[in-house]
């Protein structure tokens, strides 16, 4: 028995979920912060100044006057002679021999070879290459220009100018009289009596001038402004797009060829001959007499002046000076110090403490309801057909 297997397409429905989205409206609770004034009372160290006396006692310094002696040295100047040892120069003429070396000139005879130079005519021969100038046919390209008129269309914009009302407010100065009370001194007369005095037993009434504050009423002239509106013409300038014909000459570039006569310049070579003078070097032996000096031991005998010092005895008067005591007496002025008690105000700083009231700002978070939109995801099943590939086994007949 055999088995044959075969596929066979059967449709089956496939159940799927697909989520959904869905704006749903849901009531949240928000902490607003809400602010609000709150008074509060602190304590504040207020500084307060008071005068308190002190005293203190200063050390006056004066000057009283004293007699005071002292010793003093006062030089005194005397006149003494004495017997003084003195270095006095000698000349005296002294002779001494001495080599000395003297030059001898003598004549020597030298040769010495010299190179003469001598030049000698050779003739030579050397290319150059020699311009020949010819004329050579050439076609040359030149590029003339065409004009042409050509009608273009262009916007212009022509001015246009329109008058328009405008108004603007102007102030005028008006004069307006105002009344202003004003203090004023006026020297009034009275009468005065005066008390008896040594000069005036009797006593004596005079007239004296006392001045009093009256007030009175005087008119000033003040400048206000006044707004007044006016109306004025103002020309506005607007422009308007036109459109015109224009001719204007186009300038065009057009190739001609013109065949034109170059002169060329060609290098041809050439052979020529010259003379040239050639340097001969021949050496040539001088006979020539050279000074030649040489150095020849000579003893002289010369004559020198010397000095010398011989010790002599002076007698000279030298000015000798001598302190001698002396006692003088002057005045000084010397300090004396006396304590003395002062007394002063010292102002005291003292802290009082002071309450005060401020107002502060206090921030509170409220809870506050709001509706918020919240996108939902939800899944929804959907059915779906799909084409299965199912295999069918068949039973075929066989040999046993």
């Amino acid at each position: 028995m055999q088995y044959q297997v075969a596929y066979q397409q059967v449709q089956q429905t496939v159940y799927e979920c697909v989520p959904v989205t869905q704006n749903v409206q849901q009531t949240v609770t928000v902490m607003t912060p809400v602010q609000r004034q709150v008074q509060q009372q602190y304590t504040v160290m207020v500084p307060n100044y008071r005068t308190v006396q002190q005293q203190r006692t200063v050390y006056q310094c004066s000057y009283a006057p004293q007699q005071v002696q002292r010793t003093v040295c006062v030089p005194v100047m005397q006149n003494v002679q004495r017997t003084v040892t003195v270095m006095t120069p000698v000349t005296r003429q002294v002779q001494q021999q001495c080599t000395v070396m003297v030059p001898t000139y003598k004549t020597v005879q030298q040769q010495c070879t010299v190179n003469q130079c001598s030049y000698v005519p050779r003739q030579m021969q050397c290319t150059v290459m020699v311009p020949v100038t010819q004329n050579v046919q050439r076609t040359v390209y030149e590029l003339v220009p065409t004009y042409q008129n050509v009608t273009q269309q262009v916007t212009v914009m022509v001015p246009e100018v329109t008058p328009v009302q405008q108004q603007c407010t102007v102030y005028v100065p008006q004069m307006v009289n105002q009344v202003v009370p004003m203090q004023v001194t006026v020297c009034t007369p009275q009468m005065v009596q005066l008390p008896p005095s040594g000069c005036n037993p009797c006593g004596a009434t005079i007239c004296q001038m006392v001045p009093s504050v009256q007030t009175v009423n005087r008119t000033i002239t003040t400048c206000v402004p006044q707004a007044v509106t006016q109306t004025y013409t103002v020309n506005v300038c607007n422009y308007k797009s036109v459109v015109q014909n224009v001719t204007r000459q186009v300038c065009t570039m057009q190739q001609v060829a013109r065949t034109i006569t170059v002169p060329v310049c060609v290098m041809q070579p050439q052979v020529q001959t010259y003379t040239v003078n050639v340097p001969v070097v021949t050496p040539v032996v001088q006979t020539y007499n050279v000074q030649v000096c040489q150095l020849v031991p000579t003893t002289q005998t010369r004559t020198y002046s010397v000095i010398e010092c011989v010790p002599t005895q002076k007698i000279i008067t030298v000015p000798v000076c001598t302190m001698q005591q002396q006692v003088q007496t002057f005045t000084v002025n010397v300090p004396v110090t006396t304590p003395v008690t002062q007394t002063y105000n010292v102002q005291v700083c003292e802290m009082v403490p002071t309450t005060q009231t401020r107002t502060v700002t206090v921030v509170e978070c409220v809870p506050t309801q709001q509706t918020v939109n919240v996108p939902v995801t939800t899944y929804q099943t959907v059915a779906r057909q799909v084409m299965v590939n199912v295999p069918v086994v068949t039973c075929l007949p066989g040999c046993y």
